[in-house]
């Protein structure tokens, strides 16, 4: 029989594909929308970075409500209101404005998932299993992605861009009615959990006053967070910048169809799917081996970064367009493959406030993430479309990003002050 744990894990998993469905959709539709209302990329840049300003905003308080109230409920709010915003997405192609407004809302709502996740996981999951646990919430990123190029570019050659957005809806809204049918915020709280079930997940999980909490004060005054969040600042930005241009960079700086570019796209994020994977289960491997939180947690993604770096100038550079793919496939898998230290660095700081301290550091990476879609749209609005720029840009940043992560983030357990909701 497969542990209590691990379908909600599943759930986790498929809540994750669904969100990023929903923020995907728009950048693989993003040609069509723009030859029909005839923005140019400046324009479609801000499309594409609303989206991470409302998402920056809401990620602390997210964590936080979690962290107080239990995970369930807030990913309820989450996912209901941002399944309605997508499905009334397709009313912005009347004025940018609208779109710009409908795509906050879409983020902000969206913003409180994955830190209600985390703390799921952190309520659910003992610390030998947590690093594969992150990773398999974070697949979800890459598996969305990988769904929604060939998805999303079959129903627009089909029906149309707009029904894009209807059927991502209806899949949310299916989700959510699952979700709050079978999660419980803790393993005494679901029917089903067997007592050999729950001493393994109590073995290695903190115990929780459900109403305790970390405030916004005590964690950015803490050099550890700030590395940690400065650093995710900009693995934020590099993500954003390829994952929301990449689609438009096939066809126009590769030359490939909408249906070619909806095959080939999802090379590099399925590879993006392998690194993450790896890099969780490999964390974990480390730690139960006896190696230090500090080498597995945060050294060892450091190097990933890395190593991923070279990769953008060989693909952006090479002229056959499979070896390019190739480098940027193999760019993602490394740079994806720590992923998993950023997301399980958290509990080796303080069990206790997982969902909040991954909230404040979602909120920086996702906060300077939105420039990254902007400035790549600047550059080639003004460069008369050099994506050589772009990705050189990209790689000089992952550099930076590995060794400040490598070297300044700390895995060792910190204390905070916390308080207590009124009862």
């Amino acid at each position: 029989m497969i542990p209590i744990r691990f379908r909600i894990l599943a759930l986790i998993a498929t809540g994750t594909i669904i969100n990023y469905l929903d923020r995907i959709n728009i950048s693989v539709a993003g040609p069509n929308i723009m030859r029909e209302t005839g923005w140019g990329k400046a324009d479609w840049g801000w499309v594409l970075s609303i989206f991470l300003v409302g998402y920056a905003l809401f990620q602390y308080p997210g964590g936080s409500l979690s962290d107080r109230w239990g995970p369930r409920r807030i990913v309820g709010i989450s996912c209901i209101g941002f399944s309605l915003f997508t499905a009334l997405t397709p009313l912005g192609q009347g004025a940018l404005a609208l779109l710009l407004f409908l795509r906050f809302m879409v983020g902000a709502l969206e913003s409180m998932t994955f830190p209600s996740f985390a703390s799921m996981n952190a309520r659910w999951i003992p610390r030998s299993e947590f690093a594969r646990a992150q990773a398999i919430l974070l697949s979800g990123v890459y598996l969305g992605q990988v769904i929604a190029y060939p998805t999303t570019t079959w129903i627009i050659e089909k029906f149309s861009w707009q029904t894009v957005f209807y059927v991502n809806a209806v899949v949310g809204f299916l989700w959510v009615a699952a979700w709050l049918w079978y999660t419980r915020d803790t393993p005494e709280e679901h029917p089903s959990v067997q007592s050999e079930e729950l001493e393994i997940i109590r073995s290695g999980v903190s115990e929780k006053s459900r109403d305790e909490t970390v405030s916004l004060i005590s964690l950015l005054r803490n050099r550890v967070i700030i590395c940690l969040c400065l650093s995710y600042s900009i693995y934020g930005f590099v993500a954003w910048l390829f994952m929301l241009w990449f689609p438009t960079y096939l066809t126009e700086g590769r030359g490939f169809t909408t249906m070619e570019m909806g095959v080939v796209g999802m090379l590099p994020i399925g590879a993006g799917f392998v690194g993450v994977m790896t890099g969780g289960w490999l964390g974990d491997y480390l730690v139960k081996r006896g190696v230090s939180a500090r080498v597995s947690r945060v050294r060892m993604p450091g190097l990933f970064i890395l190593a991923s770096a070279p990769f953008l100038i060989i693909g952006v550079n090479v002229e056959s367009n499979n070896f390019g793919v190739v480098s940027f496939g193999m760019f993602y898998a490394l740079f994806s493959a720590a992923l998993s230290g950023f997301w399980a660095v958290p509990l080796e700081l303080n069990p206790k406030f997982v969902g909040s301290i991954i909230g404040l550091a979602n909120s920086f990476g996702n906060g300077v993430g939105v420039l990254g879609p902007i400035a790549a749209g600047q550059i080639l609005e003004r460069t008369n479309d050099d994506w050589q720029i772009v990705f050189y840009l990209a790689a000089f940043l992952t550099v930076a990003l590995g060794i400040i992560y490598g070297i300044f983030v700390k895995a060792d357990k910190l204390e905070f002050g916390s308080s207590r909701s009124s009862k």
